[in-house]
């Protein structure tokens, strides 16, 4: 054999390895919990849009049940997150659980450590549904509370030092679930996503809720807006996750933001610009809280590295949706 042909034959050998191992991760069945939430919407729209086959698991009483979209392959299981310990699957064959569900994360339930706590046991419950289900790899949603306050961009190896019961428990369910999966031999990945905005957003969120106030005609209402930050549409998250499910790579921890930090103010300007408002009658009017980050930005080099993802949707086109989105929601009512 030539060197020449020797070098073809290696070279057809590490593509037929590549392409084993690209199927090994491709996704056909899915679950997802947390999927009526904004993450989760996005998600499960760029999981149908593959022609993955979805699961996702809501609870009955679910006042967001209805964001959920009629389609051919999404299934409802209507199943809680403490319910998932008994859960039962009719059928195996799947692929990832996307687990994004996660009670209590109201603003005045954050540091209630009772039932901040609860999140980790159910986190491990949905690490057994995933066994049960066949899947190779686990993902979690965690967030940019387990870091705590930081003055640099955040990334995979910043010291945690979470300062909420919410961002303790986040951050305790990102190993209490990596020790599941090493037990189980299913791959875990960990996304510790920033912040995130879109349609179905909280309506609690500094931007939905003065979006909300506008076209209500009621006053706006901002911080000194002193910060940098870093926001992110919630289908670029959506996009980010997906990729990283059919990745290559062992696992991981990923922080996903749009890898830009900007002035808050910035934001602001953008955001009262789009709904035809003054910025300047506004900032200053929302007190900073005892703990408030002054400093948001996720460095995503490793997962651009590992996955080739970047974040395509501007905070001017984003911002322009989701505006779009809260006034033809009103207009239907």
């Amino acid at each position: 054999m030539t060197w020449l042909h020797f070098c073809r034959e290696m070279n057809l050998k590490k593509l037929y390895m590549r392409d084993r191992k690209m199927d090994q991760y491709k996704i056909r069945k899915a679950a997802v919990t947390g999927g009526s939430g904004g993450v989760g919407t996005a998600l499960i729209q760029k999981l149908l849009s593959e022609n993955v086959e979805v699961t996702v698991f809501q609870r009955k009483d679910s006042k967001r049940k209805n964001n959920l979209p009629v389609h051919r392959l999404l299934k409802i299981e209507y199943c809680s997150l403490e319910e998932l310990k008994d859960y039962c699957p009719k059928e195996t064959g799947y692929d990832v659980f996307f687990h994004l569900g996660w009670a209590n994360t109201q603003r005045e339930m954050r540091d209630n450590i009772d039932e901040q706590n609860k999140n980790v046991i159910y986190s491990c419950y949905a690490v057994e549904a995933a066994r049960k289900m066949g899947c190779h790899t686990f993902i979690g949603a965690g967030s940019q509370a387990e870091y705590g306050r930081c003055e640099k961009s955040l990334d995979e190896d910043t010291l945690c030092e979470p300062e909420t019961a919410y961002g303790v428990m986040k951050l305790c369910a990102c190993y209490t679930t990596k020790i599941l999966c090493e037990r189980y031999h299913i791959r875990h990945i960990w996304t510790r996503i920033l912040s995130g905005y879109g349609k179905f957003d909280n309506p609690d969120s500094m931007l939905i809720s003065n979006i909300i106030n506008s076209i209500e005609k009621k006053p706006l209402a901002f911080s000194k807006a002193e910060q940098i930050w870093d926001f992110v549409y919630m289908d670029d998250i959506a996009s980010a996750m997906f990729l990283l499910a059919q990745s290559e790579k062992s696992g991981g921890i990923y922080p996903i933001g749009s890898g830009e930090a900007r002035p808050l103010k910035e934001y602001i300007d953008i955001l009262c610009e789009k709904l035809g408002e003054n910025p300047n009658e506004f900032i200053g009017k929302v007190p900073y809280s005892d703990k408030q980050i002054m400093h948001l930005e996720a460095d995503i080099s490793k997962l651009y590295r590992d996955t080739g993802w970047q974040p395509e949707i501007s905070f001017e086109e984003g911002i322009e949706r989701v505006i779009k989105f809260e006034k033809e929601k009103r207009s239907h009512k």
